[in-house]
């Protein structure tokens, strides 16, 4: 009984001696150290018979024993000192760790965007890659990506329409508030393609715009281009009062005192046009901490529809710069840039990490194309060169045997060479 209570004043002891040596730091640290979200960083550990474990009420954490070595004890005091700028060292180095740290590129729904890429090839083995984006109008990184790829999706509808109209529909702010749904959102750009259709419009493309340029305040309008030109004053006016009256009840109009407020416009330039084509599809959502409710609840929102005839052909051309968007009509219709053959798409996912090894072509919006894989030899081998060997021929027999058969030469010769020399 006695040896168990002086093994217990021992520990008590060592115990009370480690938990002083604390007290000596600059501030006052708690036995376990811990970050937010992550398991404790520090500890007091000791060892036992070969084994590590921590003392009473301490849990048993990754720290570091090179920690224990900022600590000195003066042999011939016994006081203790404490090395403050290794501790110091080991704490920041502790609160940098990449294990402790959150990727920038990391997005809210578990990948990063971008890592991911699907290969395809036409029937001539001509492989094309795409990498996977997130499509969020306020992910940084596939942002410009999406929105050129938006582009040159649309361009191939959208250079069918000669002369091009464009409105901006802006609600007024006592309705806003009802326009947070993307359900009210998805009617009323409904309700603007039905009006446009019923006074006469052929070809008619929506989408929305969320905020201003700052976001300080939800501000959604509808972007609407057609195939409209001049209209005379008492026909424009006829015709704004068709879209007030099918997008805003008047009721709700009168009792507010405001009417939806309509900008117009029409161009044939094609420089013009592609300035409004770019503006139309780009990100207005641009931070989700505008509105995080706003952002969840458009998760699956299909912004950007068309409406009408669309199989006429083309009217108009892209010219200078705006040439680059040419190499991705054909992508985004499903045929090779190069060939012009279908693309049949593989069902696999791979990192685009392990992809971007190879030499590649950028053609923009993410897509890359590779060279093709070296073709399989052609034709078979021809033996007719060669001829059948005898029965007694050695080299018909196995590897095994034709071995054995050397090795019982090589015997019968040593033999007659001793019988010789005797």
């Amino acid at each position: 009984m006695t040896d168990s209570r002086r093994v217990c004043r021992d520990y008590v002891e060592a115990a009370s001696r480690r938990v002083s040596a604390f007290s000596h730091f600059k501030t006052p640290l708690s036995r376990a150290e811990l970050t937010p979200e992550v398991v404790a960083v520090s500890a007091i550990t000791r060892e036992c018979r070969g084994e590590v474990k921590t003392l009473p009420g301490i849990a048993q954490t990754n720290l570091s024993q090179d920690l224990w070595q900022t600590i000195r004890k003066d042999p011939n005091t016994g006081k203790i000192s404490i090395d403050h700028d290794l501790v110091d060292n080991y704490l920041d180095n502790e609160a940098t760790s990449p294990s402790t740290l959150s990727l920038p590129a990391l997005q809210d729904f578990g990948r990063m965007c971008g890592s991911l890429a699907v290969v395809g090839e036409d029937e001539d083995g001509n492989r094309i890659a795409k990498r996977l984006n997130c499509r969020r109008e306020w992910c940084s990184d596939c942002r410009l990506v999406e929105r050129r790829r938006r582009i040159a999706s649309s361009l191939t509808r959208l250079l069918q329409i000669d002369c091009m109209g464009y409105d901006v529909i802006t609600f007024p702010q006592e309705v806003r508030i009802f326009m947070k749904s993307p359900a009210v959102l998805a009617v009323k750009a409904k309700q603007a393609r039905r009006a446009y259709r019923k006074w006469g419009y052929q070809k008619v493309f929506d989408r929305w715009h969320y905020f201003g340029k700052n976001g300080e305040k939800y501000h959604p309008h509808l972007n609407v281009l057609y195939d409209g030109g001049y209209l005379s004053e008492e026909q424009f006016a006829k015709k704004k009062d068709l879209i007030r009256r099918k997008l805003l009840p008047r009721s709700i109009a009168k009792r507010i005192k405001k009417d939806l407020v309509i900008h117009s416009d029409y161009t044939q330039d094609p420089k013009l046009k592609m300035r409004w084509i770019s503006y139309v599809m780009k990100a207005s959502f641009i931070e989700k901490s505008w509105d995080r409710p706003l952002a969840d609840a458009l998760k699956g929102f299909h912004n950007g529809c068309f409406a009408g005839f669309w199989n006429d052909a083309p009217k108009w051309k892209l010219t200078g710069t705006d040439k680059k968007f040419n190499a991705l009509l054909n992508v985004t219709k499903g045929f090779h840039p190069v060939s012009g053959k279908p693309i049949v798409w593989e069902k696999t996912t791979y990192p685009w990490v392990l992809l971007s090894i190879e030499n590649h072509v950028d053609i923009g919006g993410w897509w890359y194309l590779f060279p093709n894989e070296r073709a399989p030899p052609e034709g078979r081998l021809d033996l007719t060169n060669l001829i059948e060997l005898p029965d007694d021929d050695d080299r018909k027999h196995p590897n095994e045997i034709q071995r054995e058969i050397a090795r019982h030469r090589e015997l019968l010769s040593r033999r007659e060479d001793y019988e010789l020399a005797s």
